[in-house]
């Protein structure tokens, strides 16, 4: 089978996740200038907590095969954290989607939420001194395909991530008439093997 069918075959089976408004094959050029603007975007900093790196992106820019799908808020990203804040290599704080697993953080005493579902893990961190001796930095990591997304398992390893606010712009701008209506964000699958 040519990867133009599989591409075909794969654009059906996103059109059909629940809250995919819009989808389109991204072009190589494009995945360099996404690049260029998540670059720019994580010498910012990221809600003015920190500074933000989007190792997401960049892991699923490199697969073969790269689609934008324009999502809506029905759209579920399943139990995965999105967003990690790390120290080095560790996971110091992370986003926790899970509602048992929050229930379960909430009675732990080594745990502080920055948020309902982000949480900061106290014996890990020297919170907030860390974050503006900026010994942390925010991580926006690629989830794994597994069962979050129905369907898609059969095109083989996969993954997906959320590019910045920026990146989510300059989407909108090349690939769906310059739309950017409230509730509608942008997800970027990335499949291994094309």
């Amino acid at each position: 089978m040519d990867q133009s069918s599989v591409v075909d075959r794969i654009l059906v089976c996103i059109r059909s996740i629940k809250g995919i408004q819009d989808m389109f094959t991204l072009q190589e050029a494009d995945r360099f200038r996404l690049l260029e603007i998540e670059a720019r975007a994580e010498k910012k900093a990221f809600m003015g907590m920190g500074m933000c790196y989007n190792s997401g992106i960049r892991e699923v820019l490199r697969c073969p095969v790269v689609i934008l799908a324009i999502t809506t808020m029905d759209f579920k990203w399943g139990c995965q954290s999105n967003m990690l804040l790390k120290k080095g290599d560790e996971v110091v704080g992370e986003e926790v989607r899970d509602p048992s697993r929050i229930e379960d953080l909430e009675k732990q005493a080594n745990v502080s939420f920055l948020h309902k579902n982000f949480v900061i893990y106290k014996d890990k961190i020297d919170f907030p001194r860390d974050i503006i001796e900026k010994k942390c930095c925010f991580e926006l990591p690629a989830l794994t395909g597994g069962e979050a997304l129905p369907g898609l398992q059969e095109f083989g390893d996969y993954l997906f991530c959320f590019p910045s606010t920026a990146g989510d712009v300059f989407l909108k701008k090349v690939y769906y008439e310059e739309k950017d209506e409230w509730g509608t964000g942008t997800v970027l699958f990335g499949f291994k093997e094309g």
